[in-house]
Order: C-alpha cells, then sequence, then structure tokens
C-alpha cells in the first residue's frame, strides 16, 4: 500500500500542519528519528525531527522525506522557505514529540497490516480460490466471527469454525438466512441495514438481542450485492479493524464481479443440448445421428460425470463460484446446473483413464467446500450421458449411507452395492446365494462364528492367505485354523473361477 507524506499530513489533520512538496514518486517503507538514523539517508523513509539545533544539524538531502515537529505559533511559511525544493518536507505543530511518534506508529503498523492482508485476498482472488477460503482466512485477520450475506439476506459464506468453536447460538447463523422476526429487529435498531446499504464506510452497533456489537458493511453500495458481518465476540474492536473490513468488501465486490464475467463470457451453447439429454427428449438413434456431428468434437475422448449435489451440503454454498472453480480444476471441462446440482463433464482428450490427480482435486474440492459428489464410470458417447448422470448420483447415495463426511465418491467403488440392491428389488439376497455360502452364513448365525466371512476374504485376495490374515488383523496360525473348519464343512476346492465369482457376490447380497 502506498504511503507518502499527503498520507502522513491526513494523519496530522487535527493539528496545523504544512508540506512543502510531496513528489508522489518514492513510497515510504518506515520512520525513524532523524538524530538517530544511519547514513546514507534513504528517499524511502519518513525521518522526525524536531525544529531547532537538531534539523539545523544535519542538512537537508536531495528526495528527503522529513516530518519536523514545531512549536505553537511557529512561522511555517519561513521554514518551508528555506528548504531546498529537492526534499519534501512537512511542518507538524505540536508539543508532544512522544504523541507524534505512537501516532506514526500505530499507523505504519495498520498499513503494514492491511497491506499484507490485501495481498493475500489478491493471491485467492488470482488463484481460483473460494470466497469460503477467504472468509475463513479473514478470521485470523480479524480474531471474530466473519458473516457474509447475498442481497437476499440468504448466508453464503461464514467462518463456520468459528462458529463452532464459540457455540454461537444466533438463530440467522443456524439458519443461514434472515427470518420475519430479523427482519423486523433489524428495522428496531434504528432501519441499520438501510443505513448500511447507503454507507460506505463500517457502521458499527450493539445488537441487544446478542449481547455483543457488530461491524458492518456494504459490499458495493451502487450494486446491491450483500453485506459483511463481524461480530465482536472473542475481542472488541480495533481501528485496524475498519480497514480490514474495507479490503475484505472489495475483494468480496470484485470475486463477485470475476464469478459474473467468467459465466457471461464462455457462452455455453452446450448447456440446452445436454438438458435435452437429461430430460430425455434427444433420442439416440439413426434420425438423429446426423444432426448430432458437432457433438464428435465438443464432447470426445473419454468423458466421466462429476455431479455436486449442493443440497445436501451442511454449508450453504455460492454455486456460481463451486462452478467456476471446478472448470479450472478440470481443463476441457462443461458444467451445467440442473435441479440445483452442478454437473461436470469431465473430459481426458489424451484417450486415457482419470489420473489420481483429478481424483484428489475432486476430493480437496469436495472437503475445503464442504460439498458432496458423486463420479461415474467412464463413458465415450455424450448420448449416454444421461445413464452416467444416474451413475454419480447412485454413488453418492451409496456412498453417504457409510459416510456421512463431505466427499467425492466413486460409483466404482459402490457398484456391487448397487447390483445388490438392484436384484433384492425383485429376489431375496438368499435366491442368489451359493449352496456352500449360504451353508457357511447359516453356520456362523448358529455358532456366532466367521466362517462366511474369512472364505470371502480369502478369495477377494487371491486365495492368499499372508494377504489374508494382514486384512483381517488375524494371526495366519488363526487363520489357517478356520480353514480346517470351513474345509471339513463344504470341501476345500476353489479352484474354478467362476465359482469363486459366485461365492464373493452370494457373501455381498447377503452380508
Amino acid at each position: 500500500m502506498y504511503i507518502g507524506l499527503k498520507n502522513i499530513q491526513r494523519l496530522f489533520s487535527d493539528y496545523p500542519t504544512m508540506l512543502t512538496n510531496s513528489d508522489g514518486i518514492h513510497c515510504l517503507t518506515g520512520w525513524t528519528t532523524l538524530a538517530n538514523a544511519p547514513r546514507p539517508y534513504s528517499s524511502h523513509v519518513l525521518y522526525l525531527c524536531r525544529f531547532g539545533d537538531e534539523f539545523d544539524a544535519d542538512p537537508v538531502k536531495e528526495h528527503m522525506h522529513i516530518l519536523c515537529i514545531v512549536p505553537h505559533g511557529t512561522d511555517m511559511e519561513r521554514i518551508a522557505e528555506q528548504t531546498p525544493d529537492h526534499a519534501s518536507l512537512l511542518l507538524v505543530e505540536h508539543d508532544s514529540e512522544e504523541q507524534i511518534m505512537i501516532m506514526l506508529q500505530q499507523y505504519f503498523n495498520t498499513q503494514c497490516g492491511v497491506g499484507m492482508y490485501g495481498q493475500t485476498l489478491l493471491e485467492f482472488l488470482a488463484f481460483e480460490d473460494s470466497l469460503q477460503s477467504a472468509v475463513e482466512y479473514s478470521y485470523h485477520i480479524f480474531m471474530n466471527p466473519v458473516f457474509v450475506f447475498d442481497t437476499n439476506y440468504n448466508l453464503i459464506a461464514a467462518t463456520w469454525e468459528a462458529v463452532k468453536e464459540l457455540n454461537i447460538q444466533d438463530q440467522v447463523v443456524q439458519n443461514k438466512k434472515f427470518s420475519a422476526e430479523d427482519f423486523k429487529m433489524a428495522n428496531r435498531q434504528n432501519n441499520i441495514h438501510s443505513k448500511i446499504l447507503k454507507s460506505d464506510l463500517p457502521i458499527k452497533a450493539f445488537n441487544e438481542e446478542l449481547g455483543y456489537e457488530q461491524m458492518y458493511c456494504s459490499i458495493n453500495t451502487k450494486k446491491n450485492l450483500g453485506h459483511i458481518v463481524v461480530s465482536a465476540i472473542s475481542k472488541p474492536f480495533e481501528p485496524i479493524d475498519t480497514e480490514f473490513m474495507l479490503i475484505l468488501k472489495k475483494f468480496i465486490d470484485q470475486q463477485m464481479k470475476k464469478d459474473s464475467f467468467i459465466r457471461s463470457s464462455k457462452g455455453f451453447n452446450y448447456e440446452y443440448f445436454l438438458r435435452d439429454l437429461l430430460d430425455g427428449k434427444i433420442a439416440a438413434d439413426q434420425k438423429n445421428a446426423g444432426q448430432m456431428k458437432f457433438t464428435a468434437s465438443e464432447f470426445s475422448g473419454n468423458m466421466y460425470c462429476l455431479v455436486v449435489e449442493t443440497a445436501r451440503s451442511a454449508f450453504t454454498i455460492n454455486t456460481t463460484h463451486i462452478r467456476n472453480i471446478l472448470e479450472s480444476r478440470f481443463p476441457y471441462s462443461k458444467t451445467l446446473i440442473y435441479n440445483g446440482q452442478i454437473i461436470v463433464i469431465i473430459s481426458i482428450q489424451e484417450k486415457q483413464l482419470i489420473s489420481k490427480e483429478y481424483l484428489e482435486a475432486a476430493q480437496k474440492v469436495c472437503n475445503d467446500n464442504g460439498l458432496f459428489a458423486g463420479l461415474s464410470n467412464c463413458f465415450q458417447n455424450i448420448m449416454d450421458f444421461r445413464e452416467y448422470y444416474h451413475q454419480a448420483l447412485r454413488a453418492i447415495e451409496l456412498g453417504t449411507a457409510s459416510d456421512t463426511e463431505p466427499g467425492c465418491y466413486l460409483y466404482s467403488d459402490f457398484y456391487l452395492e448397487h447390483i445388490s440392491n438392484i436384484f433384492m428389488q425383485k429376489e431375496s439376497a438368499e435366491t442368489f446365494c451359493h449352496p456352500k455360502m449360504k451353508f457357511l452364513l447359516d453356520y456362523d448365525k448358529a455358532h456366532k462364528s466367521e466362517l462366511a466371512y474369512t472364505l470371502y476374504m480369502y478369495l477377494v485376495h487371491e486365495r492368499n492367505l499372508a494377504a489374508a490374515s494382514e486384512a483381517m488383523d488375524m494371526h495366519r496360525t488363526s487363520l489357517v485354523y478356520r480353514f480346517k473348519k470351513i474345509n471339513s464343512l463344504i470341501g476345500e476346492d476353489f479352484e474354478d473361477y467362476k465359482e469363486r465369482l459366485y461365492l464373493i457376490l452370494s457373501y455381498e447380497m447377503n452380508k
């Protein structure tokens, strides 16, 4: 952040001042007393001195910036005339040098903190980090929870970790939106929200309902985009918090503009086509094949369907921004908002299967933003898009049945469960079950043993006793003992791969 002598003059605007010259080129990076300053003098340092012997002892150097404290009643114009034009001199009429030094130090500390905060938010803006990530980072700056509301008073980002740690029970935070009672409260407090939307500077007010002070700020007073709230729960507000709030509002304003620009500049001519496919309005037959030649170039290579169900998230999601993040993480991808879901068609141009890096990227986006997503198997024909869309949905359904944590669930990890569910809609698991597996399951039930599970683990580990014992966390001797019992009950012939597959699927169906 640029600091010049004109900024310093405004800092002391409550006192008589006079500025002889300020080139506006050299940025001040700090200050020191002239008597203790090291040589040579720097054009980027502000030198503080009192008028008199101290000022006269050191001749003014070229491009020096000097703040000279003068007593009351001093003829500042006469001093200014004696100062060379190539130097910048700020005269401040004040009795206390110590007070001037305290004000200078506080000012430079504030500007340094604001500059570093602004630089970090610029990195968030440049490297596609989410609004949620920036707000979470801001908690460590304000040391108080931060909340961002959209124009409809819905909560779109918040420091959720702080909400949990501080056990905040505010109903607005819990419901993630204003209720009718909340609007009445805002109107009773001197119509504060109307003032917020018109003020370029943050407004502070004590919230009698909650019992602590809050700072409010409009994101953009010229265009109603929403507002920001910081609650002084952990510590009282400090003067620097106002500067931090002004930086944060600029970031959020630019982030929203960037999201809007990306949406409007990309066109998305394919969206209508994809929606029609999902709605079953396009038939994949020879009659339509000629009309769909453009799909060969638009949708080529190996494709995967990623579906994000935003409604499952415990957080309030900025759908537009999440969509932008996914597009930036997966080159050549195409995205679609459908039934409140974010759908991504990931294309692997090199005709390869999806890489580990892509899977890790999908997991990271989900974990960072509290999202639940499903990823289909690979397909090559876009006309099959609807089928693989449902596959991705099935992955979420089956994945969340056993794990409530946000993440990206792969259909390939749950296809057996899917097969089992479909089969048992018409038939019982026992109908399909291999006679030997059925015998072991009944034996286990009667004797409270685990022989069926032992055989299953042995078969899925390619009949390797060492691998099976390690996976079961069982000593090899104990596993051998179990197999003697299994062999005595059903025999030990497992050479036929079809029978092995039958036994594995039987256990999967019945487990």
